[in-house]
């Protein structure tokens, strides 16, 4: 019954990632122009890059699944078609070969954007996810050359539906039960990160930003971190959550230093920028 069990659950997943996998690879990439924050603080740790180079195995079967309904859900609707994109752009410079982000909070995909430098400048590709209806179809004008998520990232391990409200910078996942016709709020799908990083055959990340208005130490405990390689991360911690003397232990324990604390007086930053201890000791004396 156990061994029946087990193997139920490997199915649903392996059902889950195929089906986001077939979304996905629908997909074009696409691009645009702005300046982003955090583009000095993270362009000191380009010397930094060459400690982790070695793919990590993926175990689809870390991610539990509480029951069938939160397998099978509209994924459809998620997932949006940008436009396609000339695949040989040669007026992109190239930091590092295949660099790869992940933006969640990634409002209309422009401004106050923490990766589209990367992506314009430096050719890296990248995912952004949106929780907001209404952002993400901004987010579709802006011919980013990244994947585009209309979802949240879940708190749980597993895929769920939430009332997400709406507020353009300050939107979040709220307390309230889902079904509900309320102003101001819209049913939104989350999924694990993990099994957005599984469905583009990707588990390392080079920079993942998570700004979700309080929610980010709940989305982190959600990422099996000995399954991913995610190198730097931005991290917000001023909209309540356990707050960032927490925040800034479990990411230690995780094998994490902070690099550098960016804060803005108008609140547009109240990040911590993490990045693996490794990858700290191999930095230069000068920077």
């Amino acid at each position: 019954m156990i061994a029946g069990g087990v193997r139920g659950r490997m199915a649903l997943q392996l059902v889950m990632v195929a089906m986001v996998v077939l979304l996905l690879t629908s997909l074009a990439l696409f691009t645009l122009d702005i300046s982003p924050s955090f583009t000095k603080v993270l362009m000191k740790m380009e010397d930094l890059e060459g400690a982790m180079k070695d793919r990590l195995s993926v175990d689809v079967v870390s991610t539990r699944h509480s029951a069938v309904d939160d397998v099978v859900v509209s994924l459809e609707q998620i997932m949006k078609a940008p436009v396609s994109l000339n695949q040989d752009d040669s007026r992109l410079i190239q930091v590092k070969e295949g660099g790869f982000f992940v933006e969640c909070g990634a409002l209309d995909g422009e401004t106050r954007s923490n990766t589209l430098v990367f992506e314009k400048e430096y050719g890296w590709r990248g995912v952004l996810i949106e929780g907001d209806p209404k952002n993400f179809e901004l987010v579709r004008r802006k011919n980013r050359r990244a994947w585009a998520v209309n979802g949240c990232l879940s708190t749980s391990p597993y895929p769920n539906v939430v009332m997400f409200k709406q507020s353009f910078n300050v939107g979040k996942i709220s307390n309230l039960e889902t079904g509900q016709n309320k102003t101001g709020y819209a049913e939104v799908q989350c999924l694990p990160l993990y099994s957005i990083l599984l469905a583009l055959n990707t588990t390392t990340v080079d920079y993942f930003s998570l700004d979700v208005e309080g929610a980010e130490m709940r989305v982190l405990k959600t990422i099996p971190w000995d399954k991913v390689n995610i190198k730097t991360l931005s991290v917000e911690f001023i909209h309540g959550g356990e707050g960032k003397d927490a925040l800034r232990r479990y990411m230690e324990g995780r094998g994490y230093r902070v690099f550098s604390e960016v804060t803005h007086p108008g609140w547009l930053a109240n990040d911590f920028i993490f990045a693996k201890k490794e990858l700290l000791a191999n930095r230069p004396e000068s920077t």
